[in-house]
């Protein structure tokens, strides 16, 4: 294990002293050190009436037990200190580590001994992460050291898990929108799930907006899969124009029905691990589908306004602005009168979307969004450069079979008989609008586009994304975050995996760190905690965190791709072609390999680099027709240990979000010794070389230059590297599978690969 101590904040000793005594700490800055020692650990062994027991079973040094030193004159030195904290930490003597300061070392231990301060060293401990994935203070905590009381109690600014989980209120109510998606001239209600602690106070909400929620139609979504085998359009040339229109404005209606409290209730549902440790922390969860979806009204509008806004509508009935019904026969009204108004949203992919949507209305009551590895502009997610660009490990998914996909309201067959009809229609004109067929950019595009609004965000923005994850591209995290206003708190966390969680690993405080930014934003501690703008996993070490001020550097390392023309073939032998399509994973690992229609161009680096941000190609080429689709992928070759992409279990079960509730698995990405890793990738419709909205003639045989922009990233490279661009036509995973009989030709004299630093 490696220590990554970001949630830590620094504290005065007479603060220090104050809180270990409400935990019950019989310490004192009058008491000696040792003293001191001795009481934390008595304590800390509460479970025990004889607390001798597990002194004489644990270490001061290799040759003296707890308990015997304790009994002894012996002083309390520095390796004594973190013999014992390592012991308290669980890393076991003789198993975990032999010899202290090396190992204190090599996991980069984040306590500096300080004899005159010590109390704080002890402060810091409780705050610190064992080898299980929880800090010292949360282990003890969740074994009962104060009794749950439902009530807030804070340790180093952050909420402590006091809260009963064994006596949560859930309740289910209908929030009326300011929609009418279906055009039933009725406003559409959408259904909220409440999971929330009894308490005597207003609490702060953690919200998940997820259209997943409540079922999807697996069924439906096949039918709709489009193939990906056909013929690359040739588009007529011109300009593309569209217009950035205003967010829609909402409002409601009163109602004068009677208040009652809710009247239905329900039991399992699909939690987030995230909301479950804040939940025994004070939090309210709440689970919101949306339009659409099952025993909800209206349409899956997938990703447009109407759809935020819907979910826009939840917090506002939490701020008391809009209406709740116990039922959808509108005949009785719920208030959230056990609200605070304080909203953070949380959830990954399509729910991290919705945080970045939600956070544009700059709605009041939001204050925070936890958006992982989220879409901020759907034309990103589907398209690319003018082209079809299927979201990785799904080839012939679009907007229109995800919503098919998250319809969920047809499950009910009620629903279906009423509805079905005139949603087919509305989802015909949703596939229309899409055009499938060109791949441009149009005004469909650009009313899912949450970037074109980031400026009005005012909720501080937490952001996950992962460098190998192209299902949602590190484009959409890095092209958020470099929108938001300069003066907003905005926060980074970059990962090396795919599409995955990383609130349980291991090596960083990424949870706790949440709980920090949380009590003070939504339950107001008035600590000072500050998170780096970005914290990013270094690549080059196991369990490495960094921190870093921007995404993008703002020099380039030119790099000449060499002296002569190149040639790429589109075609394939028909047997090899169906084989690709049948399995785009064999069409990658032969691409890798060097086996597929390609040009590979290996290039050493001749200095250490931190690469930060959108690598860029700056090519010569002709295509021997009027079309073509240029790829590109940059890896890092040669073995070497690097980072999988999927984190696996370190200890089973070594988390509880609360007093046993809720136990998950402590992960981490396996750091192994690999042949090469994908940094950067890309895909061009060689209509599109200089621009998204223009669209240019491709004359056979003629020479273009183009400028083409990689996926963004941070990653650590040094002097003799090997760097791999490969360079080829169609991509069996994201593009048209497209079996033209044509060259593409490549000047490399007159092209380079620009790398971003600072």
């Amino acid at each position: 294990m490696r220590f990554n101590q970001f949630s830590y904040i620094s504290s005065s000793i007479q603060e220090a002293e104050a809180e270990l005594q409400e935990l019950g700490f019989s310490v004192s800055l009058k008491k000696s050190n040792k003293d001191n020692l001795e009481s934390f650990l008595r304590k800390a062994f509460f479970h025990y009436r004889d607390t001798d027991i597990p002194l004489s079973n644990w270490i001061a040094d290799l040759e003296t037990d707890l308990l015997s030193f304790f009994q002894s004159d012996k002083p309390l030195t520095e390796e004594i200190f973190y013999t014992v904290a390592l012991q308290l930490l669980d890393f076991v003597p003789h198993v975990d580590f032999e010899e202290v300061t090396d190992f204190l070392e090599q996991t980069n231990f984040p306590i500096q001994f300080r004899a005159e301060e010590f109390l704080l060293n002890l402060h810091q401990l409780l705050a610190t992460r064992q080898k299980t994935g929880m800090t010292l203070i949360d282990k003890l905590i969740s074994q009962g050291l104060i009794p749950v009381d439902n009530h807030y109690n804070y340790f180093n600014g952050k909420s402590l898990a006091t809260f009963d989980t064994n006596q949560n209120i859930r309740e289910v109510v209908y929030v009326e929108t300011s929609l009418d998606s279906d055009g039933d001239d009725k406003r559409d209600l959408i259904r909220v799930h409440i999971l929330r602690p009894q308490a005597d106070q207003l609490l702060p909400t953690t919200m998940t907006a997820s259209p997943y929620h409540q079922g999807t139609n697996p069924v439906a979504n096949d039918k709709k899969m489009h193939t990906m085998e056909g013929q690359l359009a040739v588009k007529t040339a011109g300009q593309i124009e569209v217009e950035v229109k205003p967010i829609p404005q909402v409002s409601y209606d009163k109602s004068s029905v009677p208040q009652e409290t809710s009247n239905e209730t329900f039991t399992h549902i699909a939690n987030y691990s995230l909301n479950d440790y804040l939940l025994a922390r004070g939090f309210a969860n709440i689970y919101v589908s949306g339009l659409g979806t099952l025993a909800s009204e209206g349409f899956m509008t997938s990703g447009d306004y109407q759809q935020i806004n819907a979910f826009r509508a939840v917090i506002d009935w939490l701020n008391g602005r809009a209406v709740a019904y116990t039922s959808p026969k509108r005949n009785s009204q719920v208030l959230a009168d056990w609200a605070s108004g304080k909203v953070v949203t949380t959830g990954i992919s399509y729910l991290g979307t919705m945080s970045n949507g939600l956070a544009t209305t700059a709605v009041d009551g939001l204050e925070v969004i936890i958006a992982e590895a989220g879409i901020s502009s759907w034309y990103d997610y589907y398209r690319e450069n003018g082209l079809i660009s299927s979201p990785g490990g799904y080839p012939g998914e679009d907007l229109d079979v995800l919503t098919e996909y998250t319809y969920s309201r047809n499950l009910l067959g009620g629903e279906y008989l009423r509805s079905n009809q005139d949603y087919q229609n509305f989802l015909k004109q949703m596939s229309q609008e899409l055009e499938r067929a060109k791949g441009d950019y149009n005004q469909f595009w650009q009313d899912r586009n949450y970037v074109s609004h980031a400026k009005e965000v005012r909720a501080e923005v937490v952001l996950t994304h992962g460098s190998q994850d192209w299902n949602v591209k590190p484009l959409h995290a890095y092209q958020f975050f470099q929108a938001l206003p300069d003066n907003l708190n905005k926060h980074l966390f970059f990962h090396n995996g795919m599409h995955v969680y990383m609130n349980n690993w291991q090596s960083i405080d990424f949870r706790e760190s949440m709980n920090a930014l949380l009590s003070q934003k939504l339950l107001g501690q008035g600590r000072d905690f500050q998170l780096p703008r970005i914290i990013w996993q270094d690549n080059s070490q196991d369990q490495a965190w960094q921190s870093l001020e921007n995404f993008g550097g703002a020099h380039y390392l030119a790099l000449n791709l060499g002296q002569e023309q190149a040639v790429v073939n589109n075609h394939y032998q028909q047997e090899d072609f169906d084989r690709y399509a049948k399995d785009f994973k064999i069409f990658k690992a032969q691409l890798f390999e060097d086996k597929a229609n390609q040009v590979t161009l290996d290039l050493t680096l001749d200095k250490d680099l931190l690469l930060n941000g959108r690598p860029h190609l700056n090519l010569r080429v002709k295509s021997s027709i009027n079309k073509g689709i240029l790829s590109a992928q940059l890896l890092d070759v040669g073995p070497k240990k690097r980072y999988k992409d999927v984190p696996t279990t370190k200890v089973a079960l070594g988390i509880d979000n609360g007093r046993n509730y809720i136990r998950e698995n402590c992960l981490e990405l396996p750091f192994v010794q690999t042949p090469y890793r994908v940094i950067s990738k890309a895909v061009l419709n060689l209509q599109n070389r200089h621009s998204l909205m223009t669209i240019e003639e491709v004359e056979a045989n003629q020479w273009m230059t183009l400028q083409l922009d990689l996926q963004p990233s941070i990653y650590r490279l040094f002097k003799g590297d090997q760097l791999r661009l490969i360079l080829y036509t169609t991509d069996f995973e994201h593009t048209i599978r497209d079996n033209s009989n044509y060259q593409l030709t490549v000047d490399l004299n007159q092209s380079q690969l620009l790398l971003p630093y600072d």
